[in-house]
């Protein structure tokens, strides 16, 4: 897993910002084609990371919310809209502690 990359899945703007960044794999979607291009990405296990649009993410099918609540690889990253305003995003401390198993940052 230490060739892991980092993929990001979401509208223009999230897909621009991290081109700029200097994040090579992206996937530009709109609302519609989200769930099938977000759903591809899960089952490629190059991808250790993925960002995507968490307004896009808060929609998506049940059984796929399901799923994303049973697995601990890919890490997934809601990002908020160009707003700033996160709605029902993890902390990235809690995404990092479902996929390791720990908290890293506990003092035990």
């Amino acid at each position: 897993m230490t060739d892991a990359k980092i993929l990001v899945v979401g509208d223009a703007p999230l897909v621009m910002g991290f081109h700029l960044a200097g994040l090579e794999h992206a996937v530009q979607v709109d609302e519609a084609e989200f769930q099938k291009e977000f759903e591809a990405a899960l089952g490629k296990p190059e991808y250790g990371i993925i960002i995507t649009n968490e307004r896009f993410l808060k929609n998506i099918d049940w059984r796929l919310r399901k799923k994303l609540d049973s697995i601990a690889y890919p890490v997934i990253i809601p990002m908020p809209d160009y707003s700033g305003t996160s709605t029902e995003g993890d902390e990235i401390r809690s995404l990092i502690k479902r996929a390791l198993g720990f908290d890293l940052g506990s003092k035990k």
